[in-house]
Order: C-alpha cells, then sequence, then structure tokens
C-alpha cells in the first residue's frame, strides 16, 4: 500500500514539474511578444495612412512601398497566431476591466450604437497569449447620461 502511494505521489509530482516547465517556456517570451506589440501597431498606422483611392493614382513606388507593408504585417500576425499571441478587438462586448482599459466615455442616448457598460470604440486592440492578456485594449465605453 505504502509502494503505491510512493508510486503515485512521486507520478503526481513528475506531471506537476512537467505543467510548470511547460506553462514557463510559454509565458517567457511574453515581454518579447509586448515589445513586438508595438511594432505591429507601427505597421497599422502605416498601412491605414494611405487610403484605397490613393493607390489608385499613386506612383508604382508607393504602391510597392504599401503592399510591402501588408505582407511584413501579414507575416507578423501570422507569427503571433503561430505562438499563440491573439488579437481581442471587444467592439460591442460588455467592459471588463481585466481585459479592457477605459480611455474616455460616451453617453448613451437614443442614437448609441450599444449598450451602457457596453464598448462603442476601439482605440487599440488587446492582446492574449495562451488565453492570457498581455495588452488590455483601449477602448470607448458607454455609459449612462
Amino acid at each position: 500500500d505504502k509502494y503505491q502511494r510512493s508510486l503515485a505521489e512521486t507520478e503526481n509530482v513528475r506531471k506537476r514539474g512537467f505543467k510548470q516547465t511547460e506553462e514557463a517556456k510559454v509565458f517567457a517570451i511574453q515581454g518579447f511578444c509586448k515589445d513586438l506589440l508595438e511594432v505591429a501597431d507601427v505597421l497599422d498606422l502605416a498601412v491605414d495612412s494611405v487610403k484605397p483611392e490613393q493607390l489608385k493614382t499613386a506612383d508604382k513606388t508607393l504602391v510597392d512601398l504599401h503592399e510591402g507593408i501588408v505582407m511584413t504585417r501579414t507575416v507578423l500576425l501570422k507569427t503571433f497566431k503561430k505562438h499563440g499571441l491573439v488579437p481581442v478587438s471587444p467592439l460591442g462586448e460588455k467592459f471588463d476591466p481585466n481585459l479592457h482599459e477605459a480611455v474616455f466615455q460616451v453617453p448613451a442616448g437614443p442614437d448609441a450604437k450599444a449598450e451602457p457598460g457596453h464598448i462603442m470604440h476601439v482605440s487599440k486592440i488587446g492582446y492574449c497569449l495562451k488565453e492570457r492578456p498581455i495588452r488590455a485594449a483601449q477602448v470607448g465605453v458607454v455609459v449612462d447620461s
């Protein structure tokens, strides 16, 4: 009986150690991911700075540059996804201070696009690493007027 208990305890310790090691591996890259989020934000700003109608009349150099930035952003986002870093855009969801950072409030009115306590604007999307938030989404929240 003691032998089986010792064996079970040894197995439990081994499983806990393995789980802790795996978690440490995943979250060791958290700081690096946070730094790369700034790169993703800058790429988004660069892509959004050129309107589609401008590309129709722009010279080939600008079109090629824009296309290169779009491709770079796409590769970066695929790499994020590959490592479990996913964007969170909570438009229309109920405000959760654990996941969202309220940067402004909008009074509720008859033409409001969201209910009080819900998010009606996303200034900066948030990100989660393996379901753990690493950057809160910066949002505008509807409040009772």
